[in-house]
C-alpha cells in the first residue's frame, strides 16, 4: 500500500513542480492521471486512478487465482481506463482555451 502512496506524492510533485509548461507534453500524460493532475482535474484524476488501481488489483487476484475470464476482463478495464485517461487529458488541455459562451454573452 505505501509504493502506491509514494506513486502519488512523486505524480503530484511532477504536476505541481512544472507550472511553467506551455504545450502538451506527452511524456508525462503516459503515466495514468498525470494528464488530469496537469489540468487541474483533481476530482477526476483520483476517480481515474483509483479505479485503475482497483482494476489492477483484481487482475492481480484473478490472475494468481486462475480465474482467466475474470482476469481478462479487468485486463481490459484497466487498459480502457488507461487509453480514456491519455485521450481526456489531451482533449481537456485542447479545449482549455476555448472560449466560453456564458463570457461571451456578457462582454
Amino acid at each position: 500500500m505505501y509504493k502506491y502512496l509514494l506513486i502519488v506524492i512523486f505524480v503530484f510533485s511532477l504536476c505541481l513542480g512544472e507550472t511553467k509548461v506551455r504545450q502538451f507534453n506527452w511524456t508525462y500524460n503516459l503515466i495514468p492521471t498525470v494528464g488530469q493532475l496537469n489540468n487541474k482535474k483533481y476530482l477526476k484524476a483520483v476517480v481515474l486512478g483509483s479505479s485503475q488501481v482497483y482494476s489492477f488489483s483484481k487482475f492481480s487476484h484473478y490472475n494468481n487465482s486462475k480465474q482467466i475470464a475474470k482476469r481478462n476482463t479487468y485486463a481490459w478495464w484497466l487498459l480502457g481506463l488507461y487509453f480514456y485517461g491519455i485521450i481526456d487529458a489531451y482533449v481537456d488541455y485542447s479545449l482549455k482555451n476555448f472560449p466560453n459562451q456564458k463570457e461571451e454573452v456578457y462582454k
